[in-house]
C-alpha cells in the first residue's frame, strides 16, 4: 500500500511540474506584474509658417498598488493636495481590489513631482505626454481633439491620426508578494516610437482675423450661426476655416458636440442667389448668350403652374445678362435656365462639383442635393437656376467660385501641405480641368465685378483692390418631412474673391439666421471686406491693374 501512495503521489508531482505547472507559473508572472502602456509623443500640428497649433509637452501618469497603501484615507488627502480635485474621488481609486489602478492620466509635472516628493508608500510615477493647443478656440473645428489615450477622435487629430500617433510602446512593473512595485523591477518591453508632425496650409493670422470677424458678425445680427471659408482658388489651398460657435479643444468635454461641427463641410444649404453666377456661366458657356445680350424682364413669371416674383418689387425691365446677375433677378435667373433647358442646366451643376463631395482631407464630409432630372419637377427648371429645390455644402460652393476665380478647373481643398518626415505622406490633389472654358471664366469675372461695384455687393469692397463676387438670401427648407419652408428663417452669404483680375483669395461667408435684416449683401459682404482687407494685407498681394474687358464668346 505504502508503494502504492508513494506512485500516486510521484505521479501527482509528474502532472504538476509538466502538465499544468507551465500554466501556474503564467498566471503566478501575471500576478505579480503590471503591464503598463507606454505613449509615444504625438506629432505637432503647424501652420503654413511653421507657427504651432497642436503640441505635446511633457506630463506624468500617476498610478496606484491599492493593497501596498495602509494609510488610504491619507493617502487620498495628500494627492488632492498635490494634484487637486476631491479626495473622495482618489479614495474611491485607492480602495478598490486591483493590483493597478490610475491616479490621474497626464498631469502637470509639477504637480506630479511636488507629490512624488512625499513619497508615499505605493504610488508610482510614468513620463507621459499630453496633447495642449496654445492658441486654444484657434482653428478648433479644424484641429478637433484627443482623448485620453492619444487617439484621434475629430478633425485633422481623427484624419492624420495614423500620421501623428505614433507607436505605443510597454513597460512591465514588477510587483511583490505583497502587491508592492519592486525597486528597480520596472523592465522596458518595446519602446515607444514618436508620431510625425504635419504642416497645414492654414495661416495663422487669417485663420485668427476670420474667427474674430465671424464671431461678431453672428453677435451683431443675433444669428444662430455662421461659417467662413478662406481658400487659394489657384491651388485649393485652405487658408482659413472658421465656424460659430466654436469650443476649446483644450478642454472639449466642457462644450456642446454641437460646436465641434466644422460648418463650412459638414452642414448644407439651399444656396439661394450665389447660384445664379454658375447659371449665368452655364449660358455663356454654352453660347448662347454673352454678358452684354438683353432681355426684357416682367416682375415675375410662371413655370409649371408657380409663379416666381424678384425679392424686391419692380416694375418691367430690359437687362443685360451682366444686370441680371449685378441686380440679383430671379426673373432673369429662369428665363437663362429655361433657354439653357433641364439636361444642359445639370449638366452644368455637375460640372462644377454640385452632385459630389469636394474630396477635402477631413473626416465626415458630407454633399449637398441636386436632383437627377428625371426627379424634376414641372417647376424645378423655375427654381433651380436661383437656388432653390438644390443644396450645397459652403465647401461645395467655394470649389465651384473656384473654376470661375482660376479659368476653368476645380481643384480639390485640401489642409495637409507637407509632412516634413515623410515626403511622400502629401498627395498629389486631383484638379479637374476644362469645367468652362477660360474666356467663360474671364467675362464671368467682369460680370461679378459688377455685382460689388454696382450691385447687390458693394458693402464687400476693398478699397484700391477690384472685388468680385455674389450675394445670396436663401430660405431654410423645413425640417420636419414636410415641404416648403421655414417662416422668417434665412441663410445670408457672400462669396467672392480678390483681385479679381488675378485672383489669389477666395472667401464664402455664411450667417445663419440672422435677425433684422436677411439679404447677403447686408449681413455677409462687411465680412468678407474685413477678412479680405486683412488678408491681401498680410499677404502683400498687389491691387493689380483695374478689371477690364475679357473676350467673350460669340452668341446672342
Amino acid at each position: 500500500m505504502l508503494a502504492l501512495a508513494l506512485a500516486v503521489v510521484a505521479g501527482r508531482l509528474v502532472y504538476i511540474q509538466i502538465v499544468i505547472g507551465p500554466t501556474y507559473a503564467a498566471a503566478a508572472a501575471e500576478q505579480r506584474t503590471s503591464d503598463i502602456v507606454l505613449s509615444p509623443q504625438r506629432g505637432f500640428i503647424l501652420d503654413r509658417e511653421g507657427e504651432v497649433l497642436a503640441e505635446t509637452v511633457e506630463a506624468r501618469t500617476v498610478y496606484a498598488v491599492p493593497s501596498a497603501i495602509v494609510d488610504k484615507q491619507g493617502a487620498a488627502n495628500a494627492i488632492a493636495s498635490a494634484l487637486g480635485g476631491d479626495p473622495a474621488g482618489y479614495l474611491e481609486k485607492l480602495s478598490r481590489d486591483t493590483s493597478f489602478v490610475y491616479i490621474v492620466r497626464k498631469t502637470d509635472v509639477a504637480k506630479a513631482e511636488a507629490l512624488a516628493d512625499l513619497k508615499l508608500e505605493g504610488l508610482g510615477f510614468i513620463e507621459d505626454s499630453r496633447r495642449v493647443y496654445p492658441s486654444n478656440e484657434l482653428a478648433c473645428q479644424i484641429l478637433g481633439f484627443v482623448g485620453v489615450d492619444d487617439e484621434g477622435l475629430s478633425g485633422l487629430e481623427m484624419e492624420y491620426d495614423e500620421l501623428l500617433a505614433g507607436q505605443a510602446g510597454r513597460l512591465i512593473a514588477e510587483r511583490d508578494t505583497q502587491g508592492r512595485p519592486i525597486p528597480g523591477g520596472v523592465t522596458l518591453e518595446e519602446e515607444a516610437t514618436d508620431g510625425e508632425d504635419i504642416v497645414l496650409t492654414i495661416d495663422k493670422d487669417i485663420q485668427y482675423q476670420a474667427q474674430i470677424a465671424l464671431a461678431e458678425a453672428v453677435q451683431k445680427w443675433g444669428a444662430k450661426a455662421g461659417s467662413v471659408i478662406v481658400m487659394d482658388p489657384r491651388t485649393g489651398e485652405i487658408l482659413a476655416m472658421a465656424s460659430v460657435p466654436q469650443f476649446n479643444p483644450n478642454d472639449f468635454g466642457s462644450y456642446p458636440s454641437e460646436s465641434y461641427r466644422n460648418r463650412p463641410i459638414v452642414d448644407t444649404y439651399e444656396p439661394g442667389s450665389t447660384i445664379k453666377s454658375f447659371t449665368a456661366a452655364a449660358v455663356i458657356d454654352n453660347g448662347l448668350f454673352v454678358p452684354t445680350s438683353m432681355f426684357e424682364l416682367a416682375p415675375t413669371i410662371e413655370v409649371g403652374g408657380r409663379t416666381i416674383h424678384e425679392s424686391h418689387d419692380r416694375a418691367t425691365v430690359n437687362w443685360s445678362l451682366t444686370e441680371i446677375v449685378t441686380n440679383s433677378s430671379n426673373v432673369g435667373a429662369v428665363v437663362l435656365g429655361m433657354a439653357l433647358g433641364e439636361d444642359d442646366l445639370y449638366a452644368y451643376f455637375s460640372r462644377f462639383g454640385m452632385t459630389e463631395k469636394t474630396g477635402i482631407d477631413y473626416p465626415g464630409e458630407v454633399k449637398g442635393w441636386l436632383p437627377t432630372t428625371d426627379q424634376w419637377s414641372s417647376s424645378s427648371i423655375g427654381t433651380i437656376p436661383f437656388g432653390q429645390g438644390i443644396s450645397v455644402t459652403p465647401l461645395q460652393l467655394a470649389r465651384a467660385l473656384g473654376a470661375i476665380a482660376n479659368g476653368g478647373t476645380l481643384v480639390t481643398p485640401h489642409f495637409l501641405a507637407e509632412v516634413p518626415g515623410d515626403a511622400d505622406a502629401v498627395p498629389e490633389w486631383v484638379r479637374e480641368e476644362g469645367v468652362i472654358a477660360p474666356t467663360t471664366a474671364a467675362a464671368m469675372r467682369l460680370v461679378l465685378t459688377d455685382v460689388v461695384n454696382e450691385g447687390t455687393g458693394s458693402a464687400a469692397a476693398v478699397p484700391g483692390y477690384q472685388v468680385a463676387g455674389k450675394t445670396g438670401t436663401a430660405q431654410k427648407a423645413r425640417t420636419d418631412g414636410r415641404a416648403g419652408y421655414e417662416a422668417g428663417k434665412y441663410v445670408a452669404s457672400f462669396s467672392g474673391f480678390i483681385p479679381a483680375e488675378d485672383p489669389q483669395i477666395l472667401i464664402v461667408v455664411t450667417v445663419d439666421e440672422p435677425s433684422n435684416s436677411i439679404y447677403g449683401g447686408t449681413v455677409a459682404a462687411p465680412t468678407f471686406s474685413r477678412i479680405a482687407q486683412f488678408s491681401v494685407e498680410h499677404l502683400k498681394i498687389p491691387p493689380g491693374d483695374p478689371v477690364t474687358g475679357a473676350s467673350q464668346p460669340s452668341g446672342q
